[in-house]
């Protein structure tokens, strides 16, 4: 599959529990968003990384590595018409970034594993807990060996399966087709635009059952289009 490393948006590392309550304001819109990084309580990252995510609580430790994969992989989030996707589908389009990373599974080999678990010896981004007392944790990978053996991994591996809520996969697709709609009609699509990827969290279809564990809003971000 493809799985692309990516540069996010996130709160930044002193000021993350202040970021992650408010993070309904942050996302409420352009002008909100811009004002957070200006202020210096979220940040651009200069440059494309991958991230492992680790979530743990009951029942378990759960490990995924984020990446952007192109919006075909949301097939099965197609098809849903209601008003509510639709208006959500409009908010990330407006917004112009993905508010938090598609839980996606897939077939993960024994050497990613042992990549990931190499990734996750060095600092954290971030350790968070909840108040449902699950521990968010996030390492940023940008080191270019590392950077390259997780993509060689991940090109290997078979097409992931959803395994989010359809509804909010159905709304990733709209506002992509949202966004592609306004490039054609101005005459300057290509095809390569970042709306044409959505972020995601890939976990070892072996770890988890039915609806994945979902990174919170707000940690790990994706700008589909300039703001």
């Amino acid at each position: 599959m493809k799985a692309l490393p990516f540069p996010c948006i996130r709160p930044a590392q002193d000021r993350v529990l202040e970021a992650l309550p408010a993070m309904g304001g942050i996302l409420s819109g352009n002008d909100a968003l811009r004002g957070a990084i200006a202020d210096g309580l979220m940040l651009k990252d200069p440059g494309a990384a991958y991230y492992v995510y680790e979530c743990s609580g009951e029942p378990g430790r759960v490990t995924g590595v984020v990446a952007i994969c192109p919006t075909s992989v949301l097939a099965d989030g197609k098809g849903d018409a209601s008003a509510d996707v639709a208006a959500a589908a409009r908010a990330i389009a407006e917004l112009k970034v993905q508010p938090r990373p598609v839980s996606l599974a897939y077939e993960a080999s024994p050497v990613m594993d042992i990549i990931l678990g190499a990734a996750k010896e060095g600092a954290s981004l971030y350790a968070v807990t909840d108040p449902a007392g699950i521990t968010h944790r996030a390492w940023e990978v940008k080191r270019e060996d590392a950077v390259g053996a997780i993509r060689a991994m991940l090109d290997q591996a078979p097409e992931p399966a959803l395994a989010d809520d359809p509804a909010y996969a159905a709304a990733l697709t709209g506002a992509s087709q949202l966004l592609a709609d306004e490039a054609h009609a101005a005459g300057t699509y290509t095809g390569k635009e970042p709306f044409n990827f959505t972020v995601a969290v890939l976990f070892p279809a072996a770890q988890v059952s039915g609806a994945a564990p979902q990174v919170p809003t707000g940690l790990l971000t994706h700008q589909v289009a300039r703001f």
